[in-house]
């Protein structure tokens, strides 16, 4: 072992010829190379968190360790390609078939989702028209209870204005009634007091017919005459004064 470190210390053809050998097996042997190209980096980043966090010396240096595991890894991909033609057509078919199946669920998928989406779109549409038609009945409704409450508003009214049109016409019939009530009262109390003034004058007239005659009576009596006009005479025609009068006891 100790020869061996000791070549590839000291002689390049050897390290050649090792790497030479290296690169060989892993062409051949793809997998394990691959794998063993993983182990070099999980290495490597075991190495790096030594040197570098904990601040540990390590054996390798983590560049040559990434280069091998490059190397290990790229040379047993196209190892295995090339030694492997089978599998990896099969690798491909499976990868273009599970390609297709991917394309062909996401086509599904986008399919569906289109149909959901327009389901949804339908949706939202009908509860929009809904909502609209809804509305629309509301405004309709709100606007016909309006008409009717005008409609009744204006009823209202034109019972009241009739209401108040049968009051003044009874105001002004009892008003008429009362005038006339008034005017045949008054027109009563008019004709009665015509009548009374009338009785009065006629018992005026008759008294003083009866003082006329009276006084005729007296003045014939006593000598005098007294005229269609109301004047005395003497016996002898001539008119007498109302001093003889008076002392004869007539009235003038």
């Amino acid at each position: 072992m100790e020869k061996l470190k000791n070549l590839w210390d000291d002689k390049l053809w050897f390290k050649i010829l090792v790497i030479v050998v290296i690169l060989a097996l892993s062409y051949w042997f793809g997998i394990i190379a691959i794998l063993l190209g993983f182990i070099l980096f999980i290495y490597a980043i075991v190495t790096v968190i030594r040197k570098y966090i904990f601040k540990k010396n390590t054996r390798f240096k983590v560049r040559y360790i990434l280069l091998s595991f490059l190397a290990l890894t790229i040379m047993g991909g196209y190892g295995y390609a090339q030694t492997h033609p089978e599998e990896m057509e099969q690798s491909r078919i499976r990868q273009q078939e599970t390609k297709k199946a991917a394309e062909t669920k996401k086509a599904e998928d986008a399919k569906k989702a289109a149909k959901a989406k327009k389901a949804e779109d339908a949706k939202k549409a009908a509860k929009a028209k809904k909502a609209e038609d809804a509305k629309k009945a509301e405004a309709a409704k709100q606007a016909e209870a309006a008409k009717q409450a005008e409609a009744a508003r204006q009823a209202e009214a034109a019972k009241q204005a009739e209401a108040a049109r049968q009051a003044e016409a009874a105001r002004q019939a009892e008003a008429a009634k009362q005038a006339e009530a008034a005017r045949q009262a008054e027109a009563a109390k008019q004709a009665e007091a015509a009548r009374q003034a009338e009785a009065a004058r006629q018992a005026e007239a008759a008294a003083q017919a009866q003082a006329a005659a009276q006084t005729e009576q007296n003045g014939n009596s006593s000598g005098y005459i007294r005229d269609a006009n109301g004047r005395w005479h003497r016996s002898n025609g001539q008119f007498a004064s109302k001093k003889e009068i008076a002392a004869a006891g007539l009235v003038w």
